[in-house]
C-alpha cells in the first residue's frame, strides 16, 4: 500500500513519486466532479461554476495532468484550482454521485466486497489528508487567518450539495410508456390536483387527513409529475417508472372516492367535479358526471392491477386505499 501522506511542506517540493501514490485520490477526485458536470439536469453544476469556477473543460484539463512534474507546476502557480477540484470531489463522492463513481471503480478495477471496500476507503483518507495539505500550502504563513475564507468556501460547497442532492438521483427506468386521449390525461390531471390540494385545506375530516400522510402522495412525489403531465398533449406518450404509476394508481383511487362520497360537499366544493356541457336536469348532470368519473378511474386502476398487481408497490397502495375506505 502507499505510504507518502502529503503535507503542506511535501506539497512545496513533492518527491518524485508522489503523483503515483496520490493518483488513485486524484483519479477518484476527477471521476467524480466529472460525474457532476455531466449531470445536466441538476442546477447543482451551475452553482459550483458560479463559485469555484470550475466546470467540465476545468476537470477535463485537471485530469489530464499525468506525472509528478505537471502536478508540481499545478502546485506552484494554481493551487487553488486544485483545492476546489478536491472540495467539490469530496462532496461529490459523499452525495448520489458516489453510486456511478464507485461501480465504475469497481469495473475499472476489477474488485468486488472486502477488498473493494478497503480500496475506497483509503482513497477517501488520501483526498481528506491532500485537502489538508493544500490547505496548508495555500494559507502559508497567514495560518488560521487564510484559512477562514477556505473553510467558509468548504461550507458553502456542503450547503450547495444539500440543497440540491436529490436532483442528483438518476431517474427510475421507465416500465411502461403510455399514451392518453385528452379525456383521460384531464383526469389524470385532476386526481393529482386533487391529491395535491385536498390535505391543504382546514377541514379536519378524516379522509383528508389520511390522505396527507400517504407516502406516496406526498407532494415531492406528485408535484414533479404535475408538472410532467402538465406539458404533454393527447398525441404524446409518457415513459413512466414504478413510482410514477403507483402516485397515479393511488391518485385516481382518491379522487374516485373523493366523486362517489360527500367530501367535495362537506367542503363546499362540488364546483371542482367535471360537469357535462349539455345537461338541463342538475340531479342528471351530477349523476351522469359521477358516472364518467367513475368509468375513467375504474379503466385505469383497473387496468394497472391486471398489468403490475404483483408488483408491491402497487398492492401496497392497494392496501392503503382500502384504508381510506373506512374514513368514509
Amino acid at each position: 500500500m502507499y505510504d507518502f501522506t502529503p503535507t503542506g511542506a511535501s506539497l512545496q517540493q513533492l518527491p518524485p513519486h508522489a503523483f503515483s501514490q496520490l493518483s488513485p485520490a486524484l483519479s477518484l477526485l476527477g471521476m467524480a466532479c466529472k460525474q457532476l458536470f455531466a449531470t445536466e439536469a441538476s442546477p447543482l453544476p451551475g452553482a459550483v461554476t458560479s463559485l469555484t469556477r470550475l466546470n467540465a473543460a476545468t476537470v477535463a484539463e485537471l485530469n489530464a495532468i499525468q506525472s509528478t512534474e505537471a502536478l508540481q507546476e499545478l502546485l506552484n502557480t494554481r493551487p487553488l484550482q486544485l483545492y476546489n477540484l478536491v472540495l467539490v470531489g469530496r462532496a461529490a463522492l459523499h452525495s448520489p454521485l458516489a453510486a456511478p463513481v464507485h461501480h465504475f471503480l469497481r469495473q475499472q478495477m476489477q474488485v468486488e466486497g472486502e477488498p473493494l471496500t478497503v480500496l475506497w476507503d483509503y482513497c477517501l483518507g488520501l483526498t481528506a489528508a491532500l485537502e489538508n495539505a493544500l490547505e496548508q500550502l495555500i494559507a502559508g504563513p497567514s495560518g488560521a487567518a487564510a484559512l477562514a475564507p477556505l473553510r467558509h468556501r468548504q461550507q458553502q460547497l456542503q450547503q450547495l450539495f444539500d440543497t440540491h442532492s436529490p436532483s442528483l438521483v438518476p431517474p427510475a427506468p421507465a416500465i411502461v410508456t403510455l399514451g392518453f386521449d385528452e379525456a383521460r390525461l384531464q383526469m389524470l390531471r385532476l386526481a393529482l390536483l386533487l391529491v395535491q390540494s385536498l390535505p391543504q385545506t382546514e377541514a379536519e375530516h378524516p379522509f383528508l387527513q389520511a390522505v396527507a400522510t400517504l407516502p406516496h402522495l406526498q407532494p415531492t412525489a406528485v408535484e414533479p409529475l404535475m408538472a410532467r403531465l402538465g406539458h404533454i398533449t393527447a398525441e404524446e406518450r409518457l415513459p413512466l417508472s414504478l413510482s410514477e404509476l403507483t402516485v397515479l394508481y393511488q391518485a385516481m383511487h382518491v379522487c374516485g372516492l373523493v366523486f362517489v362520497s360527500d367530501v367535495l360537499s362537506s367542503l363546499g366544493l362540488e364546483g371542482a367535479m367535471p360537469m357535462p356541457e349539455a345537461g338541463a336536469n342538475p340531479d342528471a348532470t351530477s349523476g351522469s358526471s359521477r358516472q364518467a368519473v367513475g368509468a375513467l378511474v375504474a379503466s385505469f386502476t383497473q387496468w394497472v392491477q391486471r398489468e403490475f398487481g404483483e408488483e408491491p408497490a402497487i398492492q401496497q397502495a392497494r392496501q392503503e386505499i382500502f384504508g381510506l375506505t373506512e374514513t368514509l
